[in-house]
């Protein structure tokens, strides 16, 4: 599962970086309208990947854990 998490978090910026130097290929690389798009498009690659890391990578359980062995350590004291 952790594998097809990382190949979309890579493979949306390859696509959206890669298609905005595709359509801007026969443009001045220096140019002021080329560098803000460029931008743009990074900005935007950097968004998705920050919001899709956000949301498809797995919490971490360490609280809920220790809150558990709490929980069990007392249940196992009140028994002996």
């Amino acid at each position: 599962m952790k594998g097809l998490i990382y190949s979309i978090i890579v493979a949306v910026p390859v696509i959206i970086i890669g298609s905005t130097i595709y359509l801007t290929r026969s443009w001045s690389p220096v140019s002021v309208g080329t560098i803000v798009t460029w931008f743009i498009a990074w900005v935007v690659s950097m968004a998705l990947v920050t919001i899709l890391y956000v949301k498809l990578m797995p919490r971490n359980q360490s609280s809920d854990d220790s809150e558990n062995e709490a929980t069990q350590n007392k249940e196992d004291g009140k028994r002996e």
